[in-house]
């Protein structure tokens, strides 16, 4: 933070179009959702989809203008960090939005499309928690886009992290449940799909082990130059983690995106 240069108190003429062009992009895939009332597979697939590219197209849009805020040599940014300068706040503050609705709209789609093919009597509670959990997640995402963060401690940041927090422990807590549930399938439509086996292992993947391992590697980065007395730059440490940081967001996105191969297997 203490390296951020005066910056343009407003979005490039080119960010505010492309911002613009995924608001009108976002507005009708979610009206398409309404009028089909998500029971057209394309539309349907689309969704977890949109979730995973808003979040990549989000953090390229607003490193690209925290790196002009901050030169090409600082360090990589943490993903809250990037909506600190004045431009790529509003970007940070709407992508968050956008996702937050989209992912809202993929827990209902999962509620409404999956869990009748999943769920017997003894589930219903994991299968209530696991939509209650991504609900609370995709609040989390909102929370933390509009109060974003800033350099000293304030009430605002505190609720960004509140809102960071809330995002991934809910979406934590709707994997382990959603895991559990996908663990039988049965004789449902979901069995029979091949690329559904392929989704299931890899939200496996992405909830199981490796948010555990993105979340220690800064630890145990900053606990061997404590026990070795190694010297290691500030900006590669804080490079290191928060590489850290956009690999785990990136791996939940990666997470909901599966969900469009189950949404087109029951549609």
């Amino acid at each position: 933070p203490e390296n951020l240069t005066p910056s343009a108190p407003e979005l490039p003429e080119a960010e505010r179009r492309d911002l613009f062009a995924a608001a009108a992009v976002t507005a009708h895939m979610l009206l398409e959702l309404v009028r089909s009332g998500g029971h057209r597979s394309v539309s349907a697939a689309m969704l977890p989809f949109s979730v995973l590219a808003g979040i990549i197209a989000t953090l390229e849009a607003c490193y690209r203008l925290h790196r002009k805020a901050t030169g090409p040599d600082a360090a990589l940014p943490g993903v809250s960090e990037l909506g600190l300068t004045t431009p790529a706040r509003s970007l940070y503050r709407c992508g968050s939005i956008g996702i937050s609705l989209l992912l809202a709209c993929t827990v209902r789609q999962y509620s409404t499309l999956l869990l009748p093919q999943l769920s017997e009597s003894a589930a219903a509670a994991r299968a209530a928690e696991s939509t209650n959990m991504g609900y609370v997640a995709a609040l989390g995402m909102a929370v933390q886009g509009i109060f974003t963060l800033e350099v000293g401690l304030s009430p605002q940041t505190l609720m960004h992290f509140a809102g960071a927090v809330a995002f991934v422990l809910g979406t934590v807590w709707h994997a382990d449940a959603a895991n559990e549930l996908f663990a039988d399938l049965g004789d449902s439509a979901l069995a029979l799909s091949p690329a559904v086996g392929v989704a299931i292992a890899l939200r496996r993947i992405c909830s199981e082990g490796l948010p555990v391992m993105l979340l220690l590697v800064p630890l145990c980065i900053q606990t061997c130059q404590w026990a070795t007395a190694l010297e290691i730059r500030g900006g590669r440490l804080q490079s290191t983690v928060s590489a850290a940081q956009w690999a785990l967001v990136l791996n939940f996105g990666v997470f909901y995106g599966t969900y469009a191969f189950d949404f087109f297997a029951v549609i």
